[in-house]
């Protein structure tokens, strides 16, 4: 087998270990507000659902060939189930009487740096609790986050200690048994933190309030800024943007994304892969006109590879589009980019319902995406 191929191997086997440990602590979680025949019931639809998963994807063993493709072809089976189940057990679990166990509000995690604030509050705790479960936590923070220190929003069965000792800056531990959801922000979300609180949370520093302006000030400053130097350029279909603002310095990578059988252009769509330094990338697929509800709606396939819906990828929906959203993390780097830069086409089936495989289709060409990259990086690249 390829690097690559072990490669994603190795991200599929993190990512169904992690599911597992995310189904077992939740079926935990609901198992200890049940009993009697509640309870068996959860038992006996926790052990059908883990025997229909194996019959269900390990067939693919023996229908597929080569090995080493039908093994990523059952692995992709076994995480998008997983999946499913996880949001079924979500979905109870926000059924039951259990609101006085779960808290959902705000994480940050990063060096020195492990903060829980809950929704419509300005105090943080410190997250601990089952090591287990913190670290699912941490791990899927990291898989989420595009930039430092970045706010998700998260979803825990824990009880809070204001008892306890913990760190500078908190009011105590946030003492976690379950991880229940962790995603990007949206709008429908309970309230994001202050100006205040988001400051606070991310630099755990005390804040002046008088001395902060509105988050409108803060947007009209960066709407005055103006490039230092820009650069564009075209490799095939590919359009590369290049800007430097105050410093920083970033690639857009764009290339219309069509939909079949639809020759109207304003149905069309778009990627981008944004580039930055030390090759951090995030990657957007835009749909306009369109309301998607899940990422699990979404089919990737590159060639003659089948990914299925990604994981990690989050849903934003506005106004003007649906976009897929991909943060920087291993998965893109090490399995969904390498196959973009060897592969011809990308083509992605948006389906009306998880159950139901029609749906609308998009393509988009993968021809000239290699030198746009090493073109961006270039530009990107510290010369000091």
């Amino acid at each position: 087998m390829s690097q690559v191929t072990d490669d994603i191997h190795d991200c599929m086997d993190s990512y169904l270990n992690l599911m597992d440990n995310n189904i077992s602590g939740m079926t935990e979680f609901l198992a200890d507000s049940l009993s009697g025949d509640a309870l068996a019931g959860l038992g006996r639809s926790q052990n059908a659902f883990s025997e229909y998963r194996r019959q269900n994807c390990l067939w693919y063993l023996e229908f597929s060939s080569p090995r080493a493709e039908a093994e990523l072809i059952a692995k992709n089976c076994l995480a998008n189930m997983s999946r499913q189940r996880w949001q079924e057990l979500q979905d109870l679990v926000s059924e039951e009487d259990t609101s006085a166990q779960t808290v959902s509000g705000f994480f940050i995690y990063g060096a020195g740096k492990n903060s829980f604030q809950q929704c419509g509050s300005d105090v943080r705790y410190w997250v601990d609790g089952d090591p287990s479960v913190v670290n699912d936590a941490q791990q899927l923070y990291l898989s989420l986050a595009t930039s430092e220190y970045q706010i998700v929003h998260a979803v825990f069965a824990a009880t809070i200690d204001e008892v306890s000792e913990a760190p500078e800056g908190h009011q105590g531990l946030l003492k976690l048994t379950t991880l229940i959801d962790m995603s990007l922000p949206t709008e429908s979300d309970c309230r994001l933190p202050s100006t205040q609180s988001a400051f606070a949370l991310a630099s755990g520093a005390e804040v002046d309030e008088n001395a902060l302006r509105s988050s409108d000030e803060l947007e009209g400053d960066e709407e005055q800024d103006e490039p230092q130097q820009q650069l564009i350029a075209y490799f095939g279909a590919w359009l590369v943007d290049c800007t430097e603002i105050n410093g920083a310095k970033s690639c857009e990578l764009n290339v219309a994304f069509e939909k079949v059988g639809a020759p109207d252009e304003l149905n069309d769509g778009q990627l981008t892969i944004v580039r930055e330094k030390q090759k951090r990338t995030h990657l957007e697929l835009s749909f306009p006109g369109r309301e998607i509800d899940s990422p699990t709606l979404i089919r990737w396939r590159i060639d003659a590879f089948t990914f299925g819906d990604l994981v990690g990828s989050s849903i934003l929906v506005d106004d003007v589009a649906a976009r897929q959203v991909v943060p920087d993390g291993r998965f893109l780097k090490n399995d969904l980019l390498p196959l973009m830069i060897e592969g011809i086409e990308l083509s992605v089936d948006v389906l009306e319902d998880v159950d139901d495989a029609s749906g609308e289709q998009y393509q988009g060409t993968l021809n000239g995406l290699t030198k746009a990259i090493a073109f961006a990086d270039d530009f990107v690249r510290d010369t000091q």
